[in-house]
């Protein structure tokens, strides 16, 4: 018993001196790795980190530059890097064991010239590309919790995930765009392109919109959009919360709303009939897209 006790004092005393070592660093962040590499014949950029922030300028020449700043220098805390056949791969490196103390963060300079590949990842970490404008062939974000900030970007292909976090965008345009989302929340000034939305249970709201696309909320979290050029096909599905959508006032289109439990309104209801749970009607003399929607416990409103 005696000896019990002796070993569980003896781990209690580690773990104090480790953390009040830990405690000990300065708090201040320091330059601590910075990254150089040559984009020649690079198609692919993946850059993934925790809890980390990770912020990205304009590079001022060609190559793409990464700075690790950190409240502990030390070799070891530096990214893991792995480059072979056109791509790189940054990743994170160790951490204190007891890291209260410690802290991170990156900045990424990713040159104007470069418009193939980009994937970024973090688990905590925010994410922001307010400072540069993106023009890529695909483009994926992926954060657990954090705050994803994205003002311009342009890619044939972009796909932004959130489980919990804030996808907060500015002006996106692409030949498809993928947001998903758990119970994160999507705002966006500008969308354009066709357009997959699917979530749990977040909100999305779309101030402006151009294109196409599909709107799925699984379970809740309000669908607002609003379109301002519709060039095809439009469906939403709100399992248990409100879709509120608006339209062209010029767009011609087949119309087709149904609830099981809410109500249907809409500022064309000359043009629709009700058969049901489920509105019908055609606005316009050649409709030329399809505008659907359905919840089961929800609101539908639909403006002009």
């Amino acid at each position: 018993m005696k000896l019990k006790r002796k070993i569980i004092n003896g781990l209690l005393m580690a773990v104090c001196l480790f953390h009040l070592s830990g405690c000990s660093h300065s708090t201040n962040t320091q330059a601590a790795n910075v990254l150089n590499f040559n984009l020649n014949n690079v198609t692919d950029i993946t850059i993934s980190y925790d809890e980390e922030a990770v912020t990205f300028f304009q590079s001022d020449n060609d190559e793409l530059i990464i700075k690790e700043y950190m409240t502990e220098n030390k070799s070891r805390y530096y990214a893991d890097v792995k480059q072979d056949n056109g791509n790189i791969h940054v990743s994170e490196g160790w951490k204190p064991f007891f890291n209260s103390s410690f802290t991170r963060y990156v900045e990424v300079y990713l040159p104007q010239e470069y418009q193939a590949n980009l994937t970024v990842t973090t688990t905590d970490g925010n994410i922001d590309m307010s400072n540069i404008a993106l023009t890529l062939n695909s483009l994926r974000i992926d954060s657990t919790a954090g705050t994803v900030q994205l003002d311009n970007a342009n890619a044939t292909v972009l796909h932004l995930s959130s489980t919990s976090g804030k996808l907060d965008l500015g002006n996106i345009t692409g030949e498809q765009i993928k947001l998903d989302t758990t119970s994160g929340k999507v705002i966006c000034e500008k969308l354009n392109g066709a357009v997959t939305y699917t979530s749990t249970s977040g909100d999305i709201d779309v101030k402006s919109a151009i294109g196409a696309g599909s709107y799925r909320a699984n379970n809740s979290g309000k669908l607002n959009v609003s379109y301002t050029d519709v060039t095809g096909d439009l469906s939403f599905f709100n399992k248990n919360d409100n879709i509120e959508l608006t339209l062209p006032q010029d767009l011609e289109f087949e119309f087709e709303a149904t609830t099981k439990n809410g109500s249907v309104s809409t500022s064309f209801q000359d043009s629709i009939r009700i058969d049901g749970r489920t509105a019908r009607g055609t606005v316009g003399n050649s409709p030329t897209v399809t505008v659907k929607t359905e919840t089961n416990n929800g609101n539908i409103v639909v403006t002009q």
